[in-house]
């Protein structure tokens, strides 16, 4: 054989080779910063510490390319080092920036504000992978107090509005996505779909995140199935406040149609289930989240709604709804169907305003408050396109076959008409129905307590199948209620790390606490402004009790350490199984006594059009002064009452003694604030044209104090906002 021949022969198996798909998956790959994946292979599987760079169009790893598979093979990209302050991270993971057919499998990407972005990629799939711990944001909100600008919005991602919340993976324009047997935990938002249709999302955990584990806008006829989305929350402290913030385990806003949610597990979430029409809807009329299909999921312990969705029509069929502020709020419902789902312990089981041709069948309640309620409200501002272009009125309902036990107040109805209620077995009720002379063309037939409702089999959908499908549902024995949303700093605890959770403080300065987590043994290293403990160590779970300190200034730190399995840090740190962990108790709380002078501004003392004029009137005679302890409760008991509630401004004032430290200062405002410590300006947020989003509310720094210091507050809001935080902590 010649020379020439056998080069050629050569070159031939090499292109073979690199080409052949049962050949190209082998091809090594160690990864670099700045590298372009552009062929199917195999990642060197070890941590790589990629420092991110602040632009979300940039990333240190890009895929691009048609029909190639990256095995990464437990690989880790690790992004920010600074674990502990996720707000800050920054940047993406990996941008898959253009092709087709394109799979991602056994990946690790944590520390970015994003970890994987894709656009424009249509068969694209990611399975095995775990995009838990990059950015969320922190909190501001207390076991003791509620702060707005913890709010989130999600009502427009046109320009990727979305991205400032962060995401596990971000997608947009990814038709026929095939996302499975991933984990996102640990971080704000977990999986986020635009303009993304035909996809299939099964077989993932993407819960304990504090935002949204799926968010969905105008995406349509994906099929959501056998996934964990449980304790995606924000807002919340029990028996406090319970609003959740625009927090949700599935969120569907903006024009997304016909897509299946099914056997999921969506329980302890802000909303469970939360849709809205958008605002395209709310502007023309026309369109809406229509056609869903919501199935066979768990969607319970929410704070707030159960199930929401409003100004759309769908479909709500076999699922679990206990223990919500309303299982089913349905606000502008029209033509849905709401069959055979298993109601109990909800304030307000299905409350629909404004609805019309809905269904109301084969469901059962059980020691809910009230069972039904129907309304609407004749006297409706006419403001916005959906109300001036569609029959808004409360009519045309067909209830029937439902049974209800032991529910409070099984109806409560006016502004509606034209209502069937047939064959419903009622026992237990305190009160059958509440209606007044506004509810026209009731009626009642079959009603009672010896009456058996019939099932219609033609409600229950045929659901395609997936392979290998998970039990999503929460296992027996875990923990499960209200009360399990404990909430931090930083979002929902997730059960895997021991903690010591505060109940009460009793009149005599005894503390009660909680100690959760995994099995294990717990011990006291050191303890710092309590004593007494009623045990010095035990095994989780058990009890703990101290008695605090009569000190003026409150600074508690209670070090414990835990033995036992192997656990993962609310920051994705991991403990081996026997090796000690250390966890704290903290409680710092100053003594605080505001006074705080109010006044009324008007153009010519505008506070950012004419300061000197604004400074002016602040030296002046203010209109009313009012005192107190927390300065979130002098403003907002006194805002409003006896004096204008828009164009107003205060300035509060007190003084603080703290030991020696860092400190992080935060306030909170509407709308713009100054914040002085010993007559130095250290947080400026006086720009009402930087106040875009609830977040932006918010400012926060770090500075050292020791001792005496005087601290002045300068707030102004134009509008009827009222909200005023102050915070002050050691940072750690």
């Amino acid at each position: 054989m010649t020379l020439k021949r056998t080069c050629q022969l050569l070159f031939l198996f090499i292109t073979i080779t690199v080409s052949h798909p049962g050949f190209s998956q082998s091809k090594s790959i160690s990864l670099f910063k700045g590298i372009v994946i552009t062929h199917s292979g195999v990642v060197n599987s070890r941590i790589y510490h990629f420092q991110p760079t602040d632009s979300m169009s940039a990333a240190p790893i890009i895929i691009e390319g048609d029909n190639i598979v990256v095995d990464f093979r437990g690989a880790i990209i690790q992004g920010s080092t600074d674990l502990e302050n996720p707000n800050k991270f920054i940047g993406t993971g990996i941008i898959i920036k253009s092709g087709k057919n394109i799979t991602l499998k056994n990946l690790t990407i944590k520390g970015f504000k994003i970890g994987l972005m894709a656009k424009g990629i249509k068969e694209l799939k990611i399975t095995g992978s775990d995009f838990s711990y990059n950015y969320k944001q922190h909190l501001n909100s207390t076991r003791d107090r509620e702060d707005l600008a913890d709010w989130q919005s999600y009502h427009h991602n046109e320009n990727d509005e979305w991205m400032r919340y962060g995401a596990g993976i971000y997608l947009r324009d990814c038709d026929k996505a095939e996302i499975h047997d991933d984990t996102i935990i640990e971080g704000q938002c977990g999986l986020m779909m635009t303009n993304c249709n035909d996809g299939l999302i099964y077989n993932n955990n993407f819960s304990f995140n504090s935002g949204l584990g799926i968010g969905m806008y105008r995406s349509s006829r994906n099929r959501v199935l056998y996934n964990k989305l449980d304790w995606n929350v924000r807002g919340y402290s029990d028996g406090v406040y319970y609003r959740g913030q625009d927090s949700a385990g599935i969120l569907v806003f903006e024009q997304c149609n016909d897509n299946t949610f099914a056997y999921n597990s969506v329980t302890h979430s802000g909303d469970g289930f939360f849709l809205w029409a958008g605002q395209t809807t709310m502007d023309t009329g026309q369109g809406g989240c229509n056609d869903n299909l919501l199935y066979a999921n768990d969607f319970s312990y929410a704070p707030t709604n159960g199930i929401e969705l409003t100004f759309s029509r769908n479909k709500i069929i076999d699922n679990i709804v206990h223990d919500c502020w309303h299982g089913i709020w349905g606000g502008f419902s029209y033509n849905t169907i709401i069959a055979n789902n298993d109601f109990a312990g909800n304030m307000s089981t299905i409350a629909i305003e404004h609805g019309m041709n809905n269904v109301i069948a084969q469901n059962t309640f059980k020691g809910d408050k009230v069972g039904i309620e129907l309304w609407s409200n004749p006297k409706m501002a006419k403001s916005y396109g959906y109300v001036q272009k569609r029959d808004t009125r409360s009519m045309k309902y067909t209830i029937s076959n439902n049974t209800f036990s032991n529910v409070k107040n099984v109806f409560n109805i006016n502004n509606t008409n034209d209502i069937d209620i047939i064959n419903s077995k009622i026992t237990g009720s305190t009160m059958l129905q509440k209606l007044d002379s506004t509810v026209n063309n009731i009626s009642f037939d079959k009603i009672g307590d010896q009456v058996k409702p019939l099932i219609d089999s033609s409600f229950f959908p045929k659901i395609e199948g997936v392979p290998h499908p998970q039990n999503a549902m929460l296992p027996n024995g875990h923990a499960k209620g209200r009360k399990y949303i404990i909430m931090d700093q930083w979002g929902p605890y997730n059960f895997d790390y021991p903690i010591a959770w505060w109940q009460k403080t009793d009149s005599t300065g005894k503390m009660y606490f909680d100690v959760m987590g995994p099995a294990g043994k717990w011990k006291i290293v050191k303890i710092k402004g309590a004593g007494n403990p009623s045990v010095q160590g035990g095994t989780v779970p058990s009890k703990l009790t101290v008695q605090k300190d009569l000190a003026a200034l409150t600074d508690i730190d209670i070090e414990m350490e835990y033995t036992g399995s192997a656990i993962t840090s609310p920051f994705g740190v991991r403990t081996k199984t026997g090796a000690p962990y250390i966890f704290h108790y903290r409680e710092f709380d100053v003594p605080f006594h505001w006074q705080m002078k109010w006044f009324v501004f008007d153009a010519t003392s505008d506070p950012v059009k004419n300061g000197t004029a604004f400074n002016k009137l602040l030296s002046g005679a203010p209109v009313k002064t009012t005192e107190g302890k927390e300065i979130g409760n002098v403003f907002g008991k006194a805002f409003g009452k006896n004096i204008a509630r828009e164009k107003i401004a205060t300035v509060s004032t007190t003084a603080i003694d703290v030991p020696g430290g860092v400190y992080r200062i935060g306030i909170s405002a509407s709308e713009i604030v100054r914040v002085y410590i010993d007559d130095k300006l250290i947080i400026e947020n006086w720009d009402p044209a930087k106040l875009k989003n609830d977040e932006d509310n918010h400012k926060d720094t770090i500075i050292p104090l020791n001792g005496r210091h005087s601290i002045r507050i300068e707030q102004a809001q134009y509008a009827d906002y009222g909200m005023l935080n102050f915070s002050i902590t050691p940072k750690l």
